[in-house]
């Protein structure tokens, strides 16, 4: 009896080992530092308003493989009536902010000179389709020359952080860019929003990548299977001795 139960577990315990590994989800190629993944598009709400640079949306959505679909949205709070999230279509780049963005008489026109997120009232919300915890993020800098690229976010340079519409925090890029901004602890929560430094020095930047996981993951059929296999075995072994 014992050795079955034991049996069981241990096969589901190997089915849910790799479901502990965080997902890399990239929005951008890089050629001076090795990305965990590779990039993938995000699929426009809109007609792309943008074209010679990427693409800019209303919202941008990206399937993932453990925490189903991922919006992306981008507001401007300044003197902006609206804002465009913007996904670079050039290396060492990522998601940014088109502010400015006004559809009048004559069609839809952007104002905004910098697509990267460059002021403090622009900000990027990441919402996910399941409670996620959030392990690392990953950055560019606007300026994607080779040196700057690994050079230009430091400890000095850092973003802020609001996680479901709490109060922002700020964290520093530390020292290369396109490498993990990991934290201590995984900050848990189903929105994200990304900010401007505000006590750091502030720096222009693309959001490159981010890495999480669901804190309450599906199981995935085969598993479904194999539970119902080791209770079938226990619940034998049960009836048996009882005979």
């Amino acid at each position: 009896m014992k050795s079955i139960v034991a049996g069981a577990l241990g096969a589901l315990t190997l089915l849910a080992a790799p479901l502990a590994s965080a997902e890399n989800l990239f929005f951008t190629k890089s050629n001076v530092v090795s990305l965990p993944s590779d990039r993938v598009n995000g699929t426009a709400s809109s007609a792309n308003a943008c074209a010679k640079e990427g693409v800019c949306s209303e919202s941008l959505s990206f399937n993932t493989a453990t925490a189903g679909v991922l919006n992306v949205t981008a507001a401007d709070g300044g003197k902006a009536k609206s804002a465009l999230v913007f996904q670079s279509k050039d290396v060492n780049a990522g998601l940014g902010v088109a502010s400015g963005y006004d559809k009048g008489k004559h069609g839809s026109k952007i104002t905004d000179g910098n697509y990267s997120l460059d002021s403090y009232s622009e900000t990027l919300t990441l919402s996910f389709g399941t409670q996620v915890s959030l392990y690392s993020l990953y950055f560019f800098p606007d300026d994607r020359s080779t040196y700057a690229a690994t050079h230009e976010l430091d400890k000095f340079d850092g973003f802020t952080l609001s996680i479901d519409g709490g109060k922002a925090v700020e964290y520093s890029f530390g020292t290369l860019g396109g490498q993990g901004v990991s934290f201590s602890t995984p900050l848990t929560g189903t929105t994200f929003t990304l900010g401007y430094a505000k006590w750091k020095s502030p720096e222009d930047y693309y959001l490159a990548g981010v890495s999480f996981l669901p804190t309450t993951p599906v199981p995935e059929a085969g598993t479904f299977g194999l539970m119902a296999l080791g209770l079938g075995a226990v619940a034998l072994a049960a009836r048996r001795r009882r005979a």
